[in-house]
């Protein structure tokens, strides 16, 4: 489970890319435009600052615009002046605890976090968060407890209840009621993929027949977002439907022609569901090309090759996958099979 999935509070609001696209109000002649870039952001913000040096809002806004660019440290710095003419402000520590996030700083994310709620209990936010962290360091118990006193601030806490699955998953792979509190999450805001993500992974693993529909509803929810659609071709694939799937990849690469998973996927189904062994072979090669250390997609090369007929070939490339992993059974199983037809 990777940390950048699980911490889910970077929400940069003035300059975070949303997946789904959303109609832009009609500018109005009396306001100034948005920046377009966190760049020029930074430079008009910076332009105002220096008209007021002592206000906290515009440093704030500042660190966010740093944190945006990568900027781990000028964000710091920023936040650092926030806090000097604001000290009781959420949403200054609410950011300051996902600087601290980027920075691997667990124990400052939790006393960030503490005097956040310290400032005012009756804000979920940082509740939520800290419940983030404690389900990261895999103490789910403290994470649960986190949640449930978000949520007897309010019922309403979508990003609560994912959390809360994503503990039942991570503690007992209780999956109904992981199942349960991801469907809440998805209710409650029907533009939050991450649950979505989570009930379909449930559903392709548990329940199959439920599985394709719930797959198709949610890409045709999220068009715009790719694991939706790839979480989609996956199932097709593997469930009697590779024509299909492989319509979707298309989409996929046709968004990112580099994606090297995607170009694996293909190769995979033209070889084992297609029976495709040149539409395999050239796609084992559009994915070596782009990385070039990939094994799966090197021992899958060498089975289409041995499949033509094409054993030296075949043979060389097995021996290759074993000079990078040693244990890699299936390159084994090969060169015995090769050396046994012999």
């Amino acid at each position: 489970m990777k940390k950048t999935i699980l911490f889910l509070g970077l929400l940069l609001a003035l300059f975070a890319c949303n997946n789904t696209p959303k109609p832009e109000p009609a500018p109005n002649p009396e306001e100034p435009q948005a920046p377009v870039t966190v760049t020029e952001a930074i430079r008009l913000l910076t332009d105002s600052i220096a008209m007021d040096s002592t206000n906290a809002h515009l440093y704030k806004s500042r660190a966010k615009a740093y944190f945006a660019n990568e900027q781990v440290g000028q964000a710091m710095i920023d936040i650092n002046k926030a806090l000097q003419y604001d000290p009781n402000n959420i949403e200054t520590y609410l950011l300051l605890a996902d600087v601290y996030y980027a920075m691997g700083d667990e124990a400052n994310i939790a006393s960030t976090l503490n005097r956040a709620v310290e400032i005012n209990s009756m804000d979920a936010r940082p509740l939520v968060k800290l419940a983030e962290l404690n389900l990261l360091q895999q103490n789910f118990n403290l994470a649960i407890g986190y949640v449930d006193k978000a949520l007897g601030l309010s019922s309403y806490n979508p990003r609560a209840y994912f959390v809360k699955g994503m503990c039942y998953m991570a503690a007992k792979q209780d999956t109904a009621n992981a199942l349960k509190n991801f469907q809440l999450a998805s209710e409650q805001d029907g533009t939050f993929y991450d649950p979505v993500e989570q009930i379909s992974r449930i559903y392709a693993a548990q329940q199959p027949p439920y599985a394709l529909d719930y797959l198709r509803k949610a890409q045709q929810q999220f068009p715009d977002m790719p694991t939706a659609r790839y979480e989609l071709a996956l199932f097709l694939q593997s469930h009697g439907y590779p024509e299909e799937a492989l319509m979707h990849y298309d989409t996929l690469l046709m968004q990112r022609p580099d994606n090297y998973i995607v170009l694996f996927n293909k190769g995979y189904v033209n070889y084992v569901y297609l029976e495709d062994n040149e539409a395999a072979l050239d796609y084992f090669n559009q994915t070596l090309a782009v990385k070039p250390d990939y094994l799966d997609a090197k021992y899958n090369k060498g089975r289409v090759l041995e499949q033509m007929g094409d054993y030296s070939q075949a043979m060389e490339i097995y021996q290759n996958v074993l000079k990078t992993q040693p244990d890699y059974k299936l390159a084994i199983d090969a060169i015995n099979r090769i050396q046994n037809q012999e």
